[in-house]
């Protein structure tokens, strides 16, 4: 099939939730993407990751590779989510792996979080895993022995982290000056290790020293730039040039602070030899600070000496230096910023303090990361004057990352911001808006409110939102519209959008608007729609519709839908619609009607799936042809004849096993009538039919897979069976793929008490296309019966059911006997006792009978348990009707 219709801009956290849907730990390619996801979302991420690790349905693989994720991506805010996590979480393995990522933080809250984790963990092996990482974290030393071991930094990893953890134990708010006076030596490991420190610290003394050094370094960083500039100017021009080129730089920087200095300056340079500026200059030299006004200063000196070959030498080196600590300083930005960021959440500086200086910096700096991402992350939603910094930045790609990380926020007040932003004049960035735009709550209603304006272009707009976004809740509304009098362009704008939305209700309304009276771009787009939603309605309807359309371009996407709405031997074209498919792909391939269609005709026909094996022969001998007409050809393509050979190829593969198949298929009738219904045959007859389905060149036709199916319901019925028998029905009819046995597979697994017929029930329903979640969620309870002596009682429980559930009471087991006979139901609450003795072995034996799926238990006795897989749980007496709606929930 042709490619889609348009490539759906995704933002990093729809990436993100996808990966977590659909994990590949495996897959070295998608790691590398999930490592560039989560540099750039930042801690914006971790609710994602984190819901998965608190989410009880996650798998334990899952949840052991993102507890992993903490070795590289060690943020501080991964401690309250892991910490939930932890705390009941029932996998030993897994509660390992927690508390040792927990450790690998090296932080003052982790170690607080495995202290509480000690407190309600108590059970023996967990104390014992706990004891190991606050072992590693205990306080054992003078602080300045930890610091000493943590200024180790790059010449000992190992050293400088064990003084990480050191610190992490027991550092406070009273070491603060000792550790920000150890951050101005650090190397880049130890200044990260200290500043993580600095930032876990209690009081108000982090925050602002932070700030500040949020500004030192941003200065520093804007000297090297202009350095930068500077020197590139000066190298390759003249000596004179370049003297008066520094004379003018200095000037304008130190002008205002130094204004004598700088006139005494310019008049000796501009008396020329008669001039003196040494005295001057020295002086400016006292005064100046950053790397940028130091080598002013000195260079100036040094071409007014004369010294032409030093002065080259000292530019080329100040360029190799400026390079390199800008490289160093923005990382040290971006940790100051993490750090801010962290402060300003929680709560220990005001976010009102930070956001005017990162609105500055934000502005004056384009080159860091973790400037954008504090600055989007803190700006509040409200703040339209500070979010209007936003799209006059420069460069597309800082906007459209800026827009992510406000994107990711999902905030309902950042509305305003997004439709603004959705006129940007780049396209890409304006899509970008609009789609983060279109996953907002409240995006919807307002973009309805464009729709129904009635102004052609605010319905234009209206349209691309939501062919942009894929809104599937706009399905309805657009099919309304459709069949109002709406002018043509917006007609076309308005199917587009509805092929982006791929949604199958909206097949109907499409096929109707679909002949060839229609303009060729409308009958395009519609075609496309429909080739997109690929259900069999739409493909069989395009196969409908392509008898009485004309144009080329039209009649072949026509052919790739409906080949796509029928992508496998599970779900293959019907045999009746085999005559219009060969009339389809006829007219595609005549030179006449089809203009220049035929490869791509061809082409498609290697998806084509169906029962028929005189079909695959007749189009492998009609391609054959065509193979023979392309070799005698002057214009022969080697690589179009492997293209239409490889097709010709798989046409004859899928014939031949055809009728292999037809073979298996009377084998594997011949095999369920020699099943015997009772006896020790019986148990090999099942392991034989299995194995015959499991045939991994055996595929399965939907008249068989039916036949199987009805024959295994009408076994699973049967009573006395032996488990061995059940467990080999149950993988035969994991192996139909038919959904109607999904209830009774469940059914069986819910009652089995043996481990080996629960295993073969789970295989059989995962086979079936269900997760674990699906698995253990109860069916839909539908038909109750109370059965309960006391009147008053029941009155009491059909006043709370009656309204939601088919509800029936009985007084004794007499009565509800009869009814239960006549009409089984889902679930039957009774008492566990009666006027003539214990219900239970009664309760069980309807069950079994399937008078009933399950039972709960509603009674007075303290001591009942559940016991048996048919009771649901048991409800004491007195207990209000709440508790009972809740014990009903699926």
């Amino acid at each position: 099939m042709a490619a889609p219709l348009r490539h759906l801009p995704v933002t990093p956290l729809d990436e993100l939730r996808a990966w977590l849907g659909n994990p590949a730990e495996g897959d070295a390619a998608a790691l590398s993407r999930l490592n560039q996801l989560l540099q750039q979302l930042r801690q914006l991420a971790l609710p994602e990751l984190g819901g998965r690790l608190v989410k009880a349905t996650s798998t334990i693989a899952l949840k052991r590779f993102i507890l992993g994720l903490t070795a590289k991506f060690d943020w501080p805010e991964w401690t309250p989510w892991i910490l939930q996590a932890l705390q009941h979480e029932p996998d030993l393995g897994v509660f390992d792996e927690g508390c040792a990522a927990l450790g690998r933080l090296e932080l003052r809250s982790a170690r607080e979080a495995l202290q509480k984790l000690a407190a309600q963990r108590t059970d023996p092996d967990r104390q014992l895993i706990l004891r190991r990482e606050l072992s590693a974290l205990d306080f054992q030393q003078p602080l300045a022995f930890y610091l000493g071991r943590l200024l180790e930094g790059e010449s000992n990893p190992r050293l400088a982290h064990q003084g990480a953890r050191g610190l992490a134990a027991g550092a406070e708010h009273e070491d603060f000056p000792q550790l920000w006076e150890a951050l101005a030596g650090a190397d880049p490991l130890a200044f990260r290790l200290l500043l993580r420190a600095v930032a876990e610290l209690p009081g108000e003394a982090p925050g602002p020293a932070l700030l500040e050094l949020f500004r030192e370094t941003l200065r520093t960083l804007e000297d090297l730039g202009a350095l930068e500039a500077l020197t590139q100017r000066i190298q390759t021009s003249a000596r004179t040039a370049a003297r008066t080129d520094l004379a003018q730089a200095l000037s304008d920087r130190m002008a205002a602070r130094a204004p004598e200095e700088v006139l005494a300056l310019r008049e000796a340079m501009g008396a020329g030899e008669a001039g003196h500026p040494g005295a001057p200059l020295d002086r400016l030299r006292e005064l100046a600070h950053g790397p940028y006004e130091v080598f002013q200063t000195e260079a100036l000196a040094i071409l007014l000496e004369g010294k032409v070959a030093r002065f080259s030498a000292m530019v080329t080196e100040a360029q190799d230096t400026a390079t390199k600590q800008q490289a160093r300083l923005s990382a040290t930005l971006n940790q100051i910023c993490d750090g801010l960021v962290r402060q300003a959440l929680a709560g220990h500086i005001p976010a009102a303090d930070i956001l005017p200086v990162l609105e500055d910096a934000f502005d004056r700096f384009s080159h860091s990361p973790g400037l954008d991402y504090a600055f989007c992350r803190l700006v509040p939603a409200s703040a339209d004057a500070s979010l209007g910094h936003v799209p006059k930045a420069q460069e597309p790609k800082r906007r459209i990352a800026c827009l992510d990380v406000l994107g990711a926020r999902e905030e309902d007040a950042l509305v305003p911001f997004f439709l603004r932003a959705m006129e940007d004049s780049i396209v890409e960035v304006g899509q970008r808006a609009m789609h983060h735009f279109g996953k907002l709550p409240s995006s919807f209603p307002a973009v309805m409110e464009l729709f129904r304006s009635g102004q052609p272009e605010r319905v234009r707009t209206a349209l691309h939102i939501f062919a942009e976004n894929g809104t599937k809740a706009a399905a309805e509304p657009l099919m309304e519209y459709l069949k109002t009098d709406v002018r043509d362009d917006l007609v076309l704008e308005c199917v587009e959008a509805l092929g982006a939305i791929r949604s199958p209700m909206t097949a109907p309304v499409l096929l109707d608007l679909l002949h060839d009276g229609k303009p060729a771009r409308l009958q395009e787009a519609l075609v496309d729609a429909l080739a997109a939603i690929a259900t069999p309605e739409s493909g069989l309807g395009l196969l409908a519709k392509a008898a009485h359309l004309k144009l080329p371009e039209v009649l072949i996407v026509a052919l790739e839908g409906a080949l796509a709405a029928f992508p496998g031997f599970e779900r293959p074209l019907p045999q009746s619609e085999l005559p219009l498919l060969e009339q389809l792909i006829a007219r595609c391939c005549d030179d006449r009607e089809g203009e220049g269609q035929r490869l791509r005709a061809i082409l498609a026909t290697q998806h084509l799936y169906c029962f028929d094996q005189e079909c695959y022969l007749r189009l492998k001998d009609a391609f054959s042809d065509v193979l023979f007409e392309l070799r005698t050809k002057a214009d022969w393509d080697r690589e179009t004849n492997d293209r239409v050979a490889a097709v010709v190829k798989e046409l004859g593969r899928r014939s031949a096993s055809l009728g292999h198949i037809a073979g298996k298929e009377e084998k594997v009738r011949a095999l369920v009538q020699a099943i015997p219904p009772q006896g020790p045959g019986r148990a090999p007859a099942l392991l034989a039919l299995r194995e015959a389905l499991h045939d991994p060149e055996f595929i399965m036709r939907a008249e068989l897979a039916e036949e199987i199916a009805t024959y295994a319901l009408s076994e699973f019925g049967r009573k006395d069976q032996d488990w061995r028998e059940l467990a080999r029905l149950c993988e035969i009819a994991g192996l139909t793929r038919q959904a109607q046995l999904v209830e009774p597979l469940k059914e069986l697994f819910n009652r089995a008490t043996g481990l080996g017929l629960r295993s073969a029930a789970k295989e059989a329903l995962l086979a079936l296309g269900l997760d674990e979640a699906d698995i253990s969620r109860r069916a839909p309870i539908h038909s109750i019966l109370l059965l309960d002596p006391s009147a008053f009682f029941r009155k009491r429980l059909l006043a709370a059911l009656g309204g939601t559930w088919d509800v029936r009471e009985a007084g004794s087991r007499s009565e509800a006997a009869p009814m239960l006979t006549e009409r089984p139901v889902d679930l039957l609450i009774s008492e566990q006792t009666d006027a003539t003795g214990d219900l239970r072995p009664w309760l069980k034996m309807q069950c079994e009978t399937r008078r009933c799926r399950q039972v709960l238990l509603s009674t007075a006795a303290r001591d009942t348990s559940p016991g048996e897989p048919w009771i649901l749980g048991v409800l004491y007496k007195p207990y209000p009707p709440e508790q009972l709606l809740k014990a009903l929930e699926p």
